[in-house]
C-alpha cells in the first residue's frame, strides 16, 4: 500500500508557522526556584534561598549531604512542561500565558519532587528532632518558597542552574 501526499499552499503554511513562532521571540524567560526576596528561615540567620542551596549541594564538610532538588525536579516534570507549551501554542495563547503555565507546572513539579525525595536519608538524630524522615521537608516553608517568575531575560545567572 502506498500513500501520496500533496502539499497545497506550502508557503502559506510556512508563513503561518513562522508568524505563530514570532510571538515567542520576545526574550522573556520563566525562572523556577527560590527567588530574591524569599523569607528568612525561622530561627536562623539565613534565607530560604541559602538553605535551598545548602540542601541542594551539601556542605563542604559532608555534614549535610547534597540532595539535588531543582534540576531533577524540573527534569521530573519535563513532559508536563512540554505539554503545557504545546497546549498553550495550540490554543493560541500569548507568550506570557504560555510562560505562566510553564512556571506553574515546573514549580509544582519541583515541589512534588522535594516531597517525594527520600535519599540520602536524614540522620536518625535529624529524624528524631524533626519528627519526619523526609530529607527536604521540615515545616514546609522551603518547599513553599519554590516559585516561578517571568522576566524580560537579562542576567539570570544567580542561583542554582
Amino acid at each position: 500500500m502506498s500513500m501520496d501526499f500533496k502539499t497545497l499552499n506550502f508557503q502559506e503554511v510556512m508563513d503561518d508557522i513562522s508568524q505563530a513562532l514570532d510571538q515567542f521571540k520576545g526574550g522573556k524567560v520563566v525562572t523556577v526556584g527560590i527567588h530574591e526576596g524569599a523569607p528568612q528561615v525561622e530561627g536562623a540567620d539565613l534565607n530560604m534561598a541559602t538553605l535551598g542551596a545548602v540542601l541542594n549541594f551539601g556542605t563542604d564538610d559532608g555534614h549535610i549531604p547534597g540532595r539535588p532538588w531543582l534540576d531533577p525536579g524540573i527534569a521530573a516534570g519535563s513532559q508536563d512542561i512540554i505539554d503545557a507549551i504545546a497546549d498553550g501554542v495550540e490554543a493560541g495563547k500569548s507568550l506570557d500565558e504560555v510562560l505562566e503555565a510553564v512556571g506553574v507546572v515546573a514549580s509544582g513539579a519541583v515541589r512534588q519532587y522535594m516531597t517525594d525525595l527520600k535519599t540520602p536519608p536524614n540522620a536518625d538524630s535529624t529524624i528524631k528532632r524533626k519528627g519526619s524522615s523526609n530529607p527536604l521537608i521540615d515545616t514546609g516553608a522551603l518547599r513553599s518558597s519554590v516559585t516561578h517568575a517571568i522576566t524580560d531575560g537579562g542576567d539570570i545567572s544567580e542561583g542554582i542552574q
